[in-house]
């Protein structure tokens, strides 16, 4: 192995001279280079082989052609151009075949080496590697796709493309890649071949006799595939390719069967919906009252549009009673309310109109609630506005009750409005129900009760401690600063005793405690200390951070000679926690 390596390192020698000579690199980097270059081909020729070894030396030199190329182009060095930079890709060229020849099951390298090509331009060398990748894997549909991409990108063989597609697709016959690929394919022939046959003068016919051969053949293609994927984001995807192209025809034609075939399906409502937004053309809709026709004579107006949009999601609401139908109509609303230049009143009217829908068949979402109580806000303040405001907050919160941020608009309307014994039992009610979630509303009930009525604050902090055990908490540390803040130290001290061992145990409250100590205008030790003796005695055994501020602590307020005892007992208290995770 050893002359093995050493023979392809001298093989290196003249082109890392010639770096040297044209002043691309110095004398120590070209030693570098060598050195590494060295110990990759050490890693490739061992008897075990490995892939990252192979993937690493080819990055390295890639990064090598990267470099060299840009100091080519600071320097302004042109000499050997075909020597050093057609060696080194040539080089990688052969690393890969290396690689690809030993690990030919993993996709990656064949992949990587497609793209390397693409990148130097060993266009011919593709050709022959796409054969052979294809006889190795076959059955990934993936590499079909590779192997037409390049076909009609590279060498813009739209006929060996075209092979490679229905062979993949022989092999694959329900693959969405496949199938895309080939209806994009025979939609460019159709814009190349036919670029008139399709114009807005053509008369837009059933007959599929009428249509051009590649139009026809993208028609077969897209029959097929709707047999073969019955999957209505696979049947959108094809019409939006469609609708890349401006095929009317067959637009026309996967509509009428989407409509025949998806009509249980939210999302062809959606999409034919939308069209009716763009003013597309619309087959026959089969309902009672509705029919999606539009002239090709005139084009229809935004109002026109935005009200036969609106037509059909009303139509498929009543079909489909879900909360996904409705949220794809509000969504839709919601988009066309974003621009307010145009019909911004009529916009306004359609998206309350369906949110009150929404929510009087109780599939109105939480977000939506959210923005529905933004826009009752936003409106002008009147009696029959804020009676309305708070209809909704009341039954929003009885739809959704686990939602937070409902319970949080409602209290807040309330004691902003005033309304303090209904807020008392909202927030009574909706701390029940949200439990540990409810600690927005606590903080708001707090803020609420220092600003309004502070000999009541006692009593809420009380309250909270006695709630649920995450709530008591996080409330803690606020409950000593407020303490401290309305009384003073001695009584914050004689709660803080008694809350420290209340469980759960809090690490906030211990450096709160610690930090308000610290800003008293004298310092007593002995209390100072008391923080961090119960933070290392509750979280000791697994927080290094609270042995290093108790260190922190004594060097800079207390007795640095302590320093020695907490370390030797931060050891004991961290190996012995330690040795007991592992036996369990």
């Amino acid at each position: 192995m050893a002359e093995f390596v050493e023979k392809r390192c001298e093989d290196m020698i003249p082109e890392l001279e010639q770096m040297e000579r044209i002043k691309l690199f110095d004398k120590n980097e070209i030693r570098g280079i060598a050195k590494k270059l060295k110990e990759f081909e050490y890693k490739i020729q061992r008897h075990t082989k490995c892939k990252e070894d192979y993937l690493r030396y080819i990055q390295y030199e890639m990064d090598l052609l990267k470099l060299i190329k840009q100091r080519r182009d600071k320097f302004g060095i042109t000499q050997k151009k075909s020597d050093i930079d057609y060696a080194i890709a040539n080089k990688v060229n052969n690393l890969y075949k290396e690689a690809i020849f030993k690990f030919q099951d993993d996709i990656r390298f064949w992949v990587a080496y497609i793209k390397f090509c693409k990148h130097v331009h060993f266009q011919s060398s593709v050709s022959r590697m796409i054969g052979k990748m294809l006889q190795v894997h076959q059955d990934k549909p993936k590499c079909w796709h590779i192997a037409a991409r390049w076909e009609i990108e590279e060498n813009n063989n739209k006929q060996t493309a075209r092979q490679f597609l229905l062979r993949g697709l022989h092999i694959h016959p329900n693959s969405q890649i496949l199938f895309v690929d080939a209806f994009r394919l025979e939609l460019d022939e159709t814009l190349n071949n036919t670029e008139n046959t399709e114009s807005g003068t053509a008369p837009v016919t059933d007959d599929v006799d009428d249509m051009p051969l590649p139009l026809k053949r993208a028609y077969v293609i897209y029959k097929e595939a709707s047999k073969r994927v019955e999957d209505i984001k696979f049947i959108i995807e094809l019409l939006n390719i469609t609708k890349e192209y401006k095929s009317e025809k067959l637009q026309k034609k996967i509509v009428g069967d989407m409509i025949q075939q998806y009509a249980h399906e939210p999302l062809m409502w959606d999409t034919m919906a939308k069209r009716e937004l763009e003013g597309l053309i619309q087959p026959f809709v089969p309902d009672e009252s509705t029919t999606m026709e539009v002239s090709s004579s005139e084009q229809p107006s935004l109002r026109d549009r935005i009200t036969s949009c609106n037509k059909v999601y009303q139509t498929a609401v009543k079909k489909i009673k879900t909360e996904e139908m409705w949220s794809f109509y509000i969504d839709c609303l919601l988009e066309i309310n974003h621009d307010t230049g145009s019909l911004p009143n009529f916009k306004k009217k359609l998206l309350k109109n369906a949110l009150a829908q929404a929510h009087q068949a109780k599939k109105l979402k939480e977000k939506y609630y959210l923005h529905w109580i933004d826009m009752l806000n936003a409106d002008k303040k009147d009696e029959n506005s804020q009676k309305k405001l708070e209809e909704i907050l009341c039954s929003a919160t009885e739809t959704i009750p686990n939602s937070v941020s409902l319970w949080h608009i409602r209290l807040r309307y309330l004691l902003m409005s005033g309304k303090e014994e209904e807020a008392t039992s909202v927030f009574r009610k909706a701390t029940q129900i949200l439990g540990e979630k409810s600690l927005p509303l606590w903080r708001m009930k707090l803020l609420h009760t220092q600003a309004k009525n502070p000999d009541k604050t006692e009593e809420i902090f009380q309250a909270a401690m006695q709630g649920h055990p995450d709530i008591a908490k996080d409330m803690k540390p606020s409950y000593i600063e407020w303490l401290i803040l309305t009384k003073n130290i001695q009584a914050a001290r004689k709660v803080y005793d008694s809350l420290c061992l209340q469980p759960p145990t809090c690490l906030e409250l211990h450096k709160r405690m610690a930090e308000l100590e610290l800003m008293q205008p004298e310092v007593v030790q002995k209390y100072a200390r008391h923080p961090h003796e119960m933070a290392t005695l509750q979280f000791g055994k697994n927080n290094v951070r609270v042995w290093m501020d108790y260190v922190v602590f004594e060097m800079k307020h207390g007795d640095p000679k302590r320093i020695g005892e907490i370390h030797r007992r931060a050891f004991h208290e961290m190996i012995e926690f330690t040795l007991a995770t592992d036996e369990s």
